[in-house]
């Protein structure tokens, strides 16, 4: 009963980040209206949006946990790919896996699975 509790943390880190993630594409959003960006721009910052999404998500769950901090970063980040692919393809976007999701995927288990580590020493 009690792995159930620590695992459940994952599900409260990915809330936790797509709140976060939320939080600052309204923020982008706004500032985008005033001051234009280019595709580039957007395209890094939503990268960026992600990996501190997982990290803060990631350090969230591996603390409250307290234990196998990798392994809860690993479940954030690979919850957290799942709802952002969800929303996108629900979003009307394509359903289509490329190598920008591959990239970006890969970032996000690699920052979740190290920021779950560091979770676990704060």
């Amino acid at each position: 009963m009690e792995n159930k509790k620590k695992y459940s943390y994952a599900g409260e880190g990915v809330f936790r980040a797509s709140i976060l993630t939320l939080i600052i594409l309204v923020i982008y959003s706004i500032v985008t209206t005033v001051l234009p960006a280019s595709m580039k721009v957007t395209s890094v910052f939503y990268i960026v949006i992600t990996l501190v999404s997982v990290l803060y998500g990631s350090i969230f769950a591996a603390k409250k946990a307290g234990e196998k901090g990798w392994l809860m970063g690993i479940m954030v980040a690979a919850a957290y790919m799942v709802v952002l692919y969800l929303v996108k393809v629900f979003g009307g976007g394509s359903a289509a896996i490329g190598m920008r999701e591959i990239v970006r995927t890969s970032l996000a288990l690699g920052i979740g699975t190290l920021s779950g580590m560091l979770g676990i020493n704060l």
